[in-house]
């Protein structure tokens, strides 16, 4: 396995896992802890995070075609590993919505790129084999983590829970910054 792709697949892994913290339990922040948070605006925030990555994601493809792949996946990652921290600060639904909205430009930004990367480094031959290692590692660190979600937001608070995947989401940023140079040539055309 190239060490592009593992260092893709570890990145992907502290990040996932580090929103697996939060995801199942977030309901349960906006309804509790939101002036004007309920189960409908619980719901439309999610529904705004994915309506501007399903919006930005084809143009911001098509930039990254020409563009620098792996600046386009920093900084996408970087909008996404502070959306925790945004939820930390934030106290009203709107606030949430905005956070939302900088989570689908970080998300439209990041999952094109990552996907051409992640494409790149396969093996031949592999392919199926090394997108399985992906699937399994990034799934069980999710299971795990969402159980310790709801275990330390009850424990401590949600606000230990946000700083946590915060740090670990923000080290799986730094994790990107690790790629080979060399993986990141354009690819000769063939003639």
């Amino acid at each position: 396995m190239k060490k592009g792709l593992k260092l893709l697949i570890l990145s992907d892994l502290l990040i996932i896992m580090s929103f697996g913290l939060i995801s199942p339990i977030l309901a349960i922040f906006i309804k509790d802890g939101l002036t004007g948070g309920n189960a409908f605006s619980a719901g439309l925030s999610t529904a705004v995070a994915l309506l501007v990555k399903s919006l930005l994601e084809i143009p911001f493809g098509k930039i990254e075609d020409h563009h620098n792949k792996k600046r386009f996946l920093i900084i996408g990652t970087f909008l996404i590993s502070f959306v925790p921290l945004g939820y930390f600060f934030i106290n009203n639904v709107f606030q949430l919505y905005m956070v939302q909205f900088f989570y689908g430009i970080g998300a439209a930004m990041a999952f094109p790129a990552f996907g051409a990367l992640f494409l790149r480094y396969l093996d031949r031959g592999k392919a199926a084999y090394e997108w399985s290692i992906y699937g399994t590692v990034v799934g069980l660190g999710t299971a795990i983590t969402a159980f310790l979600g709801g275990y330390v937001a009850q424990k401590f608070s949600f606000d230990a829970l946000f700083l946590t995947t915060f740090i670990v989401s923000i080290i799986g940023t730094f994790v990107l910054f690790k790629i080979p140079a060399e993986h990141l040539r354009p690819l000769k055309k063939k003639s």
